[in-house]
C-alpha cells in the first residue's frame, strides 16, 4: 500500500501595509466627533466632500484647496470617512487634523482594510490620502452604478469578460448561493496561483484582470476578482487582510443578510493533488469562523460582526447546493470519521475508484493517517478489493479532510 500524509495548506501570501492577528485588540479611541460649531468637523457618515470620478484629482500641493478640506477631531470619524471616499472610488483626499488630533495613519489599516492607502504629510494637520482603486472594484462599481465611461481599456475588456461569467451564473440558477458557487469554481477554473517580489505599486496579477484573463493571480487578484463578481451578482461582499499561516494574506467576507462567511478562493484552488492531478476544495466556501480561524487570522474590525461560527446549510459541504450535485463536486461531509472513511471505500470499491474529499468532525484517533487507512483497508478487504491506497489527512480546526484514491491489482 502508498501511504501519504499531508498535513497544512499551500500558503498564499500579499503585499500591502499593516496586516494583522484576528486576536489583536484595536486602539481605545473617542469614537465621537466633539461639538465645535466654530470649526466644521465631520461624524463618521460625513460624504459631502467626496468627489464624483468625473472631478481631477489634487495632484500636488499648489492644487489643494485646504480650506474646503473636511476637517476631523477623532480617529474613527476619518478612518469611516475615508472608507466612503474609497467605495466612491475616489484616489485622491486631502484632510484637515483639528483640535489637537494627530491620527497615526499607519493604524488606519487596524481599523479598516484600506488597500494601498499612502498618504503626505504637509504639516499643520494636513494630510493628503491617496488610495488605489483596484480593477475588480472598478468594474463592480461601473456595472453596479450603469457608467462604464471612467473605466480603461483593460478594464473594459475585464468588463466584459466578468459580464458574461455573471450571466453565466445567473443562468447556472436563480439561486445566490449556487451564483456564488459558480464564481468561485470559475474563478478556480481560469487563474493559477502566481507570486513575484518586487512588483510594481499594483501589478496585473494582484487583480482581477490577472486572475480572469491572464489565469494568474495572487491571493489579491483571486480576492479582487470574487469581490468584482460577487458584487456584480447582488451578493454583498468585502475583502479582509490578514495573516494566514504566518504570511500575509487577502481573502473576503460575504453576508447574506443574517449572517456572514468568510470566503478564500485562493485557498481552495487546486490545493488536493493526487497523482499529479489537482483537485479544488471547499472548505474555505462560507467558511465558519471555527474552521478558517485554525490558519486565518484577522482584525475583528475588518469584518462583519455577525460571523458564522460553526458550518451550516450555506457551507458547501452541508448545503444542499451539495446534496443536489449528483457527483458533480469534488468532497463531501460525514458525520463521523468513521462515516467519512467507510463512504471512502465504498466509492473505491463500488464506483470506479474515485478520488474523495470528505469533512468530518476531528477526532485524535483518525488524524493519525496510518490509523484512518487502515480502517478504509478493512473495508475494502469486507468488499473484495485489493490493490493500493494514496491517503492524506489534513486537520483545519475542529474538522478533518480526507482524500482517498485506489488502484486495483491487475
Amino acid at each position: 500500500m502508498t501511504k501519504i500524509f499531508l498535513t497544512g495548506a499551500l500558503t498564499a501570501c500579499l503585499l500591502f501595509n499593516g496586516c494583522g492577528d484576528g486576536s489583536a485588540e484595536s486602539e481605545s479611541v473617542d469614537f465621537h466627533a466633539k461639538e465645535k460649531p466654530a470649526v466644521e468637523t465631520h461624524s463618521v457618515d460625513a460624504q459631502s466632500h467626496v468627489v464624483t470620478l468625473k472631478e481631477k484629482p489634487a495632484l500636488n500641493k499648489q492644487q489643494i484647496d485646504w480650506d474646503s478640506a473636511p476637517r476631523f477631531d477623532n480617529f474613527k470619524a476619518l478612518v469611516e470617512y475615508l472608507n466612503n471616499c474609497k467605495n466612491a472610488l475616489q484616489t485622491w483626499q486631502p484632510v484637515v487634523c483639528v483640535d489637537g488630533f494627530k491620527p497615526d495613519s499607519k493604524k488606519i489599516v487596524d481599523i479598516r482594510p484600506m488597500h494601498w492607502l499612502s498618504w503626505t504629510d504637509y504639516g499643520n494637520g494636513r494630510i493628503l490620502y491617496e488610495m488605489t482603486n483596484y480593477p475588480g472594484e472598478r468594474v463592480a462599481y461601473a456595472y453596479t452604478h450603469g457608467d462604464t465611461s471612467f473605466l480603461t481599456d483593460e478594464e473594459r475588456r475585464l468588463y466584459d469578460v466578468a459580464v458574461q461569467i455573471v450571466n453565466d451564473a445567473k443562468n447556472f440558477s436563480d439561486d445566490l448561493l449556487y451564483q456564488e458557487l459558480y464564481l468561485h469554481d470559475e474563478i478556480a477554473k481560469r487563474a493559477k496561483y502566481y507570486n513575484k517580489n518586487p512588483q510594481p505599486k499594483l501589478a496585473r496579477f494582484q487583480t482581477a484582470a490577472g486572475a480572469l484573463i491572464d489565469g494568474k493571480a495572487n491571493c489579491q487578484g483571486y480576492a479582487d476578482a470574487f469581490y468584482m463578481l460577487a458584487t456584480m451578482c447582488g451578493l454583498e461582499t468585502d475583502k479582509v487582510s490578514g495573516i494566514a499561516n504566518n504570511e500575509i494574506h487577502v481573502w473576503n467576507t460575504v453576508n447574506f443578510g443574517d449572517v456572514s462567511y468568510f470566503v478564500d478562493v485562493t485557498w481552495d484552488d487546486g490545493k488536493c493533488v493526487l497523482n499529479n492531478v489537482e483537485y479544488n476544495n471547499y472548505i474555505y466556501f462560507n467558511a465558519p469562523t471555527d474552521v478558517i480561524g485554525s490558519d486565518h487570522k484577522w482584525y475583528t474590525a475588518h469584518v462583519p460582526n455577525n460571523l458564522q461560527r460553526t458550518p451550516d446549510g450555506r457551507n458547501f459541504y452541508h448545503s444542499q447546493a451539495y446534496h443536489d450535485s449528483g457527483g458533480r463536486y469534488f468532497g463531501g461531509w460525514s458525520r463521523t470519521p468513521e462515516d467519512a472513511l467507510g463512504h471512502i471505500a465504498y466509492r473505491i470499491a463500488k464506483q470506479g475508484y474515485k478520488v474523495s474529499w470528505i469533512e468530518a468532525p476531528y477526532n485524535a484517533k483518525y488524524a493519525d493517517v496510518n490509523k484512518s487507512l487502515d480502517y478504509v483497508l478493512d473495508n475494502l478487504t469486507d468488499y473484495g478489493w485489493y490493490g493500493n491506497v494514496s491517503m492524506t489527512v489534513t486537520r483545519c480546526g475542529k474538522r478533518l479532510y480526507f482524500v482517498a484514491k485506489g488502484t486495483p491489482n491487475r
